[in-house]
């Protein structure tokens, strides 16, 4: 990271962007260009290690690539914020926080995976929401996406108000 100042180690901040965000950005690798799609997520924690589970069409652009080549990248950002400057547009800057990974993807098959991962994702999407059995149709038809980081990073520029 070239600004060491406004990278983030704190685990409990960089779990705070994770439950705030509602959308991450993957990055796949595309025939002629990278391909992204942003998309709502569920996840979870191991101690440091973050896992994404994203739902979605069981075939498709995103699942053809991730079975061509795995390899993808993330990024999730919150907390936007214009930092006024006091002269001119060059003096202005702006706050953030942004957390970029690297990982695999694949794709998840077996039924109770896939239960399990809706669930997480549910609870993140609609915290608190009563959520109903999936039927096993329904499973069948549903695309999961299990992303496992293998490293990730935050970082922030706080708004001076925010300080």
């Amino acid at each position: 990271m070239r600004r060491k100042k406004r990278q983030v180690t704190d685990l409990a901040a960089i779990k705070n962007l994770v439950e705030k965000s509602q959308v991450v950005r993957i990055a796949l690798n595309g025939e002629n260009y990278p391909y992204v799609v942003p998309v709502n997520f569920g996840y979870e924690w191991e101690e440091e290690k973050l896992t994404l589970f994203v739902h979605g069409a069981s075939e498709g652009k995103k699942v053809s690539m991730i079975k061509s080549d795995p390899k993808v990248a993330i990024e999730m950002d919150g907390n936007h914020k214009l930092v006024q400057g006091t002269l001119n547009a060059s003096s202005y800057s702006y706050a953030y926080q942004s957390l970029i990974g690297f990982g695999e993807a694949e794709i998840i098959e077996e039924l109770e995976e896939k239960r399990r991962a809706l669930h997480i994702l549910m609870d993140h999407a609609a915290k608190g929401a009563p959520f109903d059995e999936i039927p096993e149709g329904m499973l069948k038809r549903t695309g999961i996406i299990k992303i496992t980081l293998a490293s990730y990073t935050m970082k922030e520029n706080v708004h001076p108000d925010d300080k």
